[in-house]
């Protein structure tokens, strides 16, 4: 049977997407088509509509974050088969229409897919893709923060076994872990950033609003303060100072001015250090910090991908298999065809807290 290929276009700069057949695509060696089965939206899609900007060629398919089935294998990724539940982070932004998300049947590179349990529903599983790779890039590439990579059972976010052993008796004062300051910790991003980095050992220091402090204590934040609070730096700089250990650098997962400048003032009184941000730097940053833009695809295109092989090829399946990395935030389904990604775009675009917005297909 002749599959027809469907997707929801942007037509031209600032336009309304546009639901129409799509080129059914080829297939490289290392890459898979994959049989869609849901999308989530993220704000980089409602920011080319609306800006008509980032360098886009028209017609254009956008989307990042895709979940389904693989329906076809090229000859080099024999890691895979057909069948395979896996969610992908789509490349279309840098690869063109073939790659974009919002599409029945997606072309994905191998470098940034990975397997799902069977437990884990399609819905869930779609808002995890771009978070892990933007996380990933913040956190362990050496021209970002270099942090060492995570393990299963490497933090306290492990999940706990359910007959835990029985406290050892110790005369030695327990360690403090290095800490990761975060800056969004509820958003999408910094929901996989506190796993990777609790995963890694690290303890991670958040702000969130109020309403959203258990949301990051789940997730394995140490500790969570309410990033309105006037006093926000003082109280950081104090409750950091008195935590006694190194502040090993700072994600900026919100990406504004006024965050990268709060992160790099913690840091400054530090002594200075690195802000991973998903914006460029601001001026007048104080001395001693240097700001570095995160990219989600530099995993793939920097030091010969060696951080998507670890987080994307070993670490991830093996921890959502796990339980160990939750696929957080929670969905927030919004329709059930293509149809309904514009609509999505529009429902991300007017602000969620916690939640990621999802299109199953």
């Amino acid at each position: 049977m002749q599959l027809v290929n469907y997707a929801a276009w942007i037509p031209s700069g600032k336009a309304p997407l546009v639901v129409a057949t799509a080129p059914f695509p080829d297939l490289a060696p290392n890459e898979l088509i994959l049989k869609n089965h849901a999308v989530a939206i993220n704000p980089v899609d409602w920011k080319i509509q609306a800006s008509g900007g980032f360098g886009l060629s028209y017609p254009a398919i956008l989307g990042e974050d895709v979940a389904g089935e693989v329906l076809e294998v090229g000859k080099d990724a024999e890691a895979f088969k057909k069948g395979d539940r896996v969610i992908a982070h789509a490349l279309g932004l840098g690869s063109g229409p073939p790659y974009g998300g919002f599409q029945l049947y997606p072309r994905v590179k191998v470098a940034t897919v990975a397997r799902i349990p069977d437990d884990l529903e399609f819905k869930r599983a779609a808002v995890l893709p771009l978070s892990v790779s933007t996380a990933a890039a913040g956190l362990y590439l050496k021209g970002t923060l270099g942090l060492r990579y995570p393990q299963l059972g490497g933090g306290s976010s492990a999940i706990p076994r359910s007959t835990p052993p029985p406290p050892q008796p110790t005369t030695k004062k327990k360690k403090m872990n290095d800490v990761l300051l975060l800056w969004g910790g509820s958003s999408s991003v910094g929901s996989s950033v506190i796993q990777l980095a609790v995963a890694s050992g690290y303890d991670v220091v958040t702000t969130a609003s109020p309403a959203n402090y258990a949301y990051c204590k789940t997730l394995g934040a140490s500790l969570v303060l309410d990033y309105h609070n006037p006093d926000i730096i003082p109280i950081l700089i104090a409750l950091l100072k008195e935590h006694g250990s190194a502040v090993v650098g700072a994600y900026d997962a919100i990406g504004a001015d006024a965050t990268v400048r709060q992160c790099a003032t913690v840091l400054h009184a530090f002594g200075g250090g690195t802000v991973a941000s998903v914006v460029s730097a601001p001026d007048d940053l104080p001395k001693g910090v240097k700001v570095v833009r995160v990219g989600s695809t530099n995993i793939v295109s920097q030091e010969d991908g060696t951080v998507a092989k670890k987080i994307w090829g070993d670490y991830l399946p093996a921890a959502l298999k796990d339980g160990a990395f939750k696929a957080a935030p929670e969905e927030l389904v919004v329709g059930n065809a293509l149809y309904f990604v514009q609509g999505g775009l529009d429902r991300q675009r007017s602000g969620v807290s916690a939640r990621k917005v999802v299109v199953t297909l």
